[in-house]
């Protein structure tokens, strides 16, 4: 079965399932495994600060699937990144790419350029108000995530309920609801909240594609919805991740009055939490991962895990129907 909506029309795609960036996870493997599968399989920029290997991770990804492709940029606010952007559109635009995903901050003034080579262009957001301020920028889809998701969640941690709920029927374009979904159930509930499509982080974490170490998949699979923890704080760059021992270190230092970025970064670095991936060391590194973890119950190829999504989804949407009878 293939839902057809504005989604899967306008991305291009058979099932309306999106791939999250997954900083340091979100690699040409796993990105071309869930683009074979029917989704929308996603890259991120920052796996790849110098641009002729972020060229050939394109070109990488291109070579192992003919499906849409999508690319992540995630933007920090109030960080000037200069001209880096624009040639990172630039090089996806020449290469083929066919989907962009920016989130961080208004994206408006990307529009232009992204749509000057046809491609097409999905802003993430954590709140009602920046998808409203996207939509009217001139984006062709907007993917919202709740607080339950893993990573940077809004400072208010309104979950993806209440946000789907609020926005639908606000926007002229098609949205996406992302944080806590994991299975087919959550995709027919994105459906009934007004999205047309759904985004997955952590599920994909627990994905044979997933280039991260067996320790890390298993640690998945036996952890609850409630081995999460939000650190980062009193930085003010709140982050979801899984309570593993570099999680309660951080939150720890956070007690010190007046501890700064550059305190917590031994910690929380992106190369600290690579390098547990690599070596297999759940205690070390900040693992974002989202509460979902606890629907999670095994590691299966991309393509099990979408089918078995989207069969659920329809076997859910046919019972429901039948209570209106």
């Amino acid at each position: 079965m293939a839902f057809q909506n504005r989604v899967t029309e306008i991305l291009g795609i058979k099932y309306p399932i999106m791939q999250g960036g997954m900083q340091n996870l979100g690699t040409p493997q796993l990105a071309a495994a869930i683009s074979n599968a029917g989704g929308l399989g996603t890259i991120n920029i920052s796996m790849w600060p110098d641009f002729d290997e972020f060229r050939t991770a394109v070109r990488d990804t291109k070579k192992m699937t003919d499906k849409p492709m999508c690319v992540n940029i995630s933007m920090i606010p109030n960080v000037d990144m200069g001209d880096k952007i624009t040639k990172y559109i630039d090089i996806c635009g020449e290469e083929g790419v066919e989907v962009m995903e920016t989130s961080g901050v208004d994206p408006s003034h990307l529009v232009p350029q992204i749509h000057s080579y046809g491609m097409k262009h999905i802003h993430k957001v954590p709140a009602v108000k920046h998808a409203i301020k996207a939509a009217k920028g001139g984006v062709d889809v907007i993917s919202i995530v709740g607080s339950e998701g893993a990573g940077h969640p809004s400072p208010d941690l309104i979950g993806g309920l209440v946000l789907a709920a609020k926005l639908s029927g606000k926007l002229d374009v098609p949205f996406m609801l992302g944080g806590g979904i994991a299975d087919g159930k959550g995709l027919a509930a994105a459906f009934a909240l007004g999205a047309e499509g759904v985004v997955v982080g952590t599920r994909f974490i627990a994905c044979t594609e997933c280039l991260i170490s067996e320790n890390h998949k298993q640690w998945i699979v036996n952890a609850t919805e409630r081995d999460t923890v939000l650190c980062q704080r009193a930085i003010k760059n709140m982050v979801r991740v899984a309570n593993n021992g570099a999680a309660q270190e951080c939150l720890e230092m956070e007690k010190t009055p007046g501890v700064t970025l550059q305190d917590l970064m031994p910690i929380i670095s992106g190369a600290a939490g690579k390098a547990a991936y690599a070596s297999g060391d759940t205690s070390k590194g900040m693992f974002a991962v989202g509460q979902n973890i606890g629907l999670i119950d095994s590691v299966e190829s991309a393509e099990e895990i979408i089918d078995s999504m989207v069969a659920e989804a329809s076997a859910i949407i046919t019972r429901l129907q039948t209570l209106t009878k």
